[in-house]
């Protein structure tokens, strides 16, 4: 995978582009706007602990070997016969990778969800809710998606002759969304939501990333949504499997990784700029989250 890096939020962030994946292909592709390969140790140019964020979504699915990496401050450890999908935007690190890792991967941008003739935002809540769907100890699952995969991926080779490549590959693409969340509802990690709970949750995160640096308390989101405490919490419970005050934490703690990789922020200054009442209570905060103090997690190897 290619990779570019420009300023944001934190200038060490490095930021995977679809255009860029594209050129990585070895043959034209007929729809461009999805992208089936495999991937090993040998073709990652990812470095350890360091941030990264991509512009489109991503499913993998691991053969051999192992790969760890952290997202939204929740670790995954995925080995072989696991899936997992990556939604698009997300700040990520990779923990680790076995020398003997082997996967196969899918590549696809919004807008091809949406030309697959799927209603977008279903789709994308189906996969985005953990944030990160996880799949573990399902060989028959694993069988189909990969066999769907490997056809996606030969009708999109220009070089290879079918007349109805197009109807095709909306059907396998169809195929892995239909069996993925078909276990989810088996699994029930997919709850009814109403209109109300989901206008809700929505109009929540767009509170949460306006106010998060000034605002920890939920009583300040409750408020401003004019509902109570305990409504509140209820519907996140049920939409996102987590108290409104682990979303909050969740997104102070990701800001506060970013703040201190940038050399130019000492620990003061993050906890002033995050509205911590002083440093020893920004530090204690960090560390029951990451298990380590700013102190230790600053002066890291960052590569």
């Amino acid at each position: 995978m290619s990779r570019k890096s420009r300023a944001a939020s934190s200038d060490l962030i490095s930021y995977f582009t679809f255009e860029e994946l594209l050129q990585q292909v070895g043959f034209d592709l007929r729809v461009k706007g999805f992208i089936v390969m495999n991937s090993s140790k040998n073709d990652h140019t990812i470095k350890l602990n360091m941030p990264y964020r991509a512009d489109y979504y991503c499913m993998i699915l691991v053969r051999k070997g192992s790969i760890g990496f952290t997202m939204k401050d929740q670790q995954y450890e995925i080995a072989a016969g696991d899936m997992i999908f990556c939604p698009k935007g997300e700040t990520f690190w990779m923990d680790h990778l076995s020398a003997d890792y082997n996967a196969k991967y899918i590549f696809f941008s919004f807008d091809f969800i949406s030309e697959s003739g799927f209603n977008s935002i279903d789709v994308l809540k189906i996969f985005t809710s953990d944030p990160a769907i996880f799949i573990k100890n399902e060989p028959d699952l694993f069988r189909k998606v990969v066999f769907h995969l490997e056809q996606l991926e030969n009708l999109n080779n220009a070089e290879k002759n079918n007349y109805y490549f197009k109807e095709m590959i909306w059907h396998y693409f169809s195929l892995i969304i239909y069996e993925i969340d078909n276990h989810l509802k088996k699994t029930e990690k997919i709850k009814s939501i109403s209109d109300r709970e989901d206008e809700i949750t929505t109009d929540f995160f767009v509170l949460v990333r306006k106010h998060f640096k000034e605002q920890h308390n939920v009583q300040f989101y409750a408020d401003q949504l004019y509902i109570s405490r305990k409504y509140l919490t209820s519907i996140i419970n049920k939409t996102l499997r987590k108290s409104p005050k682990e979303i909050i934490d969740q997104v102070l703690i990701l800001e506060a990784r970013l703040l201190l990789k940038n050399s130019n922020s000492n620990i003061t200054e993050v906890a002033l700029q995050l509205k911590f009442p002083d440093q020893a209570t920004f530090s204690k905060f960090f560390k029951r989250h990451t298990r380590k103090s700013p102190q230790e997690y600053k002066k890291g190897d960052l590569y």
